[in-house]
């Protein structure tokens, strides 16, 4: 509504300037004309022979406008009688060259215009106007009809407006009526896709990304909470069973102590677990600092295998370390690469069969280090593959095996 108020205020006042750039173009070249006309005659006329000049050449070419003349000694050499603006302009101006508007006695409105000019040595004050009443009753027409229109124009524009905006604003209205159905329980619903390449389809895109998300989260937040409760109720089970029966009857020293060792193993199994659920927990509140530092991945390596050489020859595995030719250093954290070697090198020999083997190797390439662990295991099976660093997931183990872990392995390293 303000542009509309300022573009009519506008277009009047720029239609006001032209009129008055028109008379006073006008005007001006009225001067020049006299310029020229008093620089042709010739010098050392006396006053009423250039006043009978003037009267001869400018009677006949009044032509609406209003004409005065005066020399330097402030003698009128020519004044115009045109009965319509009959009564005199004002004297010479102190401001020349510039348009006047000017009211006669008649109630006559005139554009009243000054200028000096130079002839035969002489100065002369010319004086001129015409009449404004065409450009006032155009302006005056053009005034009724903003008036006229700017209203309809403005209504028109505002209907037309909330029409467009309630059709363009319907989709989301629609996209804000489904979002504020999904809750908790309903995270598969989506937003209706909008097939228009403009934000609002972007918007819709987007918020069922967001939504895709948030649903992931949700359920991987059900599934941990779940499989947690599942990992941590089985050793509570078993010393809860323990401790019953311990209670039930008078035992011996030694099963005492048979059912203690029972309830400390569970012990260690819970607490390894609920350590791993709070790492994996600082991990996502990304609040797991970690402190880097160069670290000899070759003394890491020989110290891992060392320390895992029991184990593999108890299981019947043969456990080497490829030959390290050269110094490698890498810049991380010594605890963290300890961690991952652990867990890797645990699944290795857990899934291994008797009398296999497990390499470990560490090559250097530019500014990167592969760390490789290799064995004659079973393997993971191609569907198994997308899932390993899932919390919580097993893969399928043969009939014969019994799975073990808790599914957080992967997850950490």
């Amino acid at each position: 509504m303000l542009a509309g108020i300022f573009l009519s205020v506008a277009s009047w006042f720029l239609l006001r300037q032209s009129l008055d750039s028109l008379m006073l173009h006008e005007l001006d070249e009225r001067v020049d004309d006299v310029e020229s006309f008093l620089s042709k005659r010739t010098s050392g006329l006396n006053l009423q022979e250039l006043r009978n000049e003037l009267l001869q050449e400018y009677r006949q070419k009044d032509e609406g406008k209003w004409l005065q003349v005066i020399d330097d000694e402030g003698n009128w050499l020519y004044f115009s009688s045109r009965d319509s603006v009959a009564d005199p302009i004002p004297s010479f101006p102190s401001e020349s060259d510039k348009l006047i508007p000017f009211h006669s006695r008649k109630k006559h409105s005139l554009r009243f215009y000054s200028s000096q000019v130079q002839a035969h040595g002489h100065r002369y004050f010319v004086s001129t106007a015409m009449s404004a009443s065409r450009s006032e009753e155009i302006l005056r027409g053009f005034r009724i009809d903003l008036w006229l229109m700017v209203p309809a124009v403005l209504l028109s524009a505002m209907t037309a407006g909330y029409l467009l905006s309630r059709k363009a604003l319907s989709p989301v209205a629609s996209i804000v009526a489904e979002a504020r159905r999904i809750n908790d329980l309903n995270l598969s619903i989506r937003v209706p896709v909008i097939h228009t390449r403009d934000e609002l389809a972007e918007l819709s895109e987007t918020l069922n990304q967001m939504l895709e998300r948030i649903e992931t989260a949700f359920r991987s937040v059900r599934s941990l909470t779940a499989n947690a409760s599942h990992e941590l109720r089985t050793p509570l089970s078993l010393i809860r069973t323990r401790v019953d029966i311990a209670l039930c009857f008078p035992r011996s020293a030694e099963q005492y102590r048979a059912t203690l060792e029972d309830v400390q193993l569970e012990m260690v199994r819970m607490t390894s677990l609920v350590e791993n659920l709070l790492s994996l927990a600082r991990a996502d509140a990304g609040t797991a600092q970690m402190e880097l530092q160069p670290v000899a991945m070759p003394a890491l390596v020989a110290e891992m295998v060392r320390e895992w050489l029991p184990a593999a020859e108890r299981l019947s595995l043969d456990l080497k370390l490829n030959e390290i030719t050269s110094p490698i250093w890498v810049l991380g954290n010594k605890e963290s690469l300890q961690r991952l070697l652990r867990i890797l090198l645990d699944n290795a020999c857990r899934y291994t069969p008797s009398g296999g083997w497990i390499t470990l190797s560490v090559e250097e390439s530019g500014d990167l280090v592969t760390l490789a662990i290799e064995d004659s295991g079973i393997g993971i099976a191609e569907q198994d593959l997308p899932h390993i660093f899932e919390r919580f997931y097993r893969a399928q183990k043969p009939p014969h095996q019994e799975p073990s872990g808790s599914g957080l392995g992967l997850s950490l390293a």
